[in-house]
């Protein structure tokens, strides 16, 4: 009996070590979206409502875009890891709007899941002091963690205004999907780094930085870098859309090519058309 009881302490304390080791490691590599066991818990009818008050375009969906759409986001919500620091109101709320931007920006687009380039995304209540760069940032997006790191006040004020081309969580979500596609080899990789080169060449033309500055469209933090301008395009892509593709139409084409999706409605959010690619 003696030998039984220290055979059996033998492997529960095996076990033990093992499960321990299991969790350093899925923590450490942060493989929380991998996990099996989370719950995809569908959308309700009231969060659906609310994904049309911040996305109007969503309610123009055909019925196999919005099951699409409404899939991923679950999926989203579900296998990403959000934290929250601070004190934060309305934080399944601030996962839903999250959530539903990523989703929504990337829905003509396979490679959804960002799973090499987004495993976390941070939220605090405001403006936090960035340790790394030793600055206070309302958002930014750092690929060594693989995380998107927002305010959550100026998450809300992206979508107090759906046209004046200022959404951080459109700009951070743009960036990590640059650098996934940039770590890619697919078909749909690559082609959104032809564009982004395309861009690139357009961003080095003289003629076409003075017109962007002139226009005083984009803003002009857009200046700063590729990536930025990038960002900013995307944010200008989504919430006039319209005035984008009068504007600066070449520019307008390339991104519709990088994210296959496009649409625009007038100033009063009531006219909407609405193009994906399958």
């Amino acid at each position: 009996m003696s030998m039984q009881f220290w055979e059996v302490i033998k492997i529960g304390a095996i076990l033990y070590l093992f499960g321990h080791a299991f969790y350093l490691v899925f923590y450490a590599f942060d493989l929380y979206q991998l996990n099996p066991f989370v719950k995809l818990k569908p959308l309700t009818i009231v969060e659906q409502q609310f994904i049309e008050q911040i996305f109007p375009v969503y309610k123009e969906f055909s019925t196999g875009q919005k099951q699409k759409c409404n899939e991923r986001i679950v999926w989203f919500r579900s296998k990403k890891h959000f934290v929250c620091y601070g004190s934060i109101e309305n934080e399944e709320e601030l996962k839903l709007i999250l959530s539903a931007t990523a989703i929504i920006m990337t829905l003509g687009l396979r490679r959804y899941r960002m799973l090499r380039s987004l495993n976390r995304i941070i939220i605090y209540p405001t403006q936090y002091y960035s340790r790394i760069n030793k600055k206070h940032h309302l958002g930014e997006f750092n690929p060594k963690l693989k995380a998107v790191i927002l305010s959550a006040d100026t998450i809300y004020k992206g979508f107090d205004n759906l046209n004046d081309n200022r959404n951080l969580a459109i700009h951070e979500f743009a960036h990590a999907l640059s650098f996934e596609m940039g770590r890619s080899n697919s078909s749909e990789a690559r082609n959104f780094q032809w564009c982004l080169r395309r861009i690139s060449a357009l961003f080095s033309e003289e003629d076409f930085k003075v017109k962007v500055a002139a226009s005083q469209y984009f803003r002009a933090y857009g200046l700063t870098n590729l990536q930025e301008f990038f960002s900013v395009a995307v944010e200008n892509y989504f919430e006039t859309p319209a005035i984008f593709k009068n504007d600066f139409p070449k520019l307008f084409d390339i991104i519709y090519q990088m994210l296959h999706m496009e649409y625009e409605y007038d100033k009063g959010g009531s006219t909407f058309r609405t193009s994906l690619e399958n």
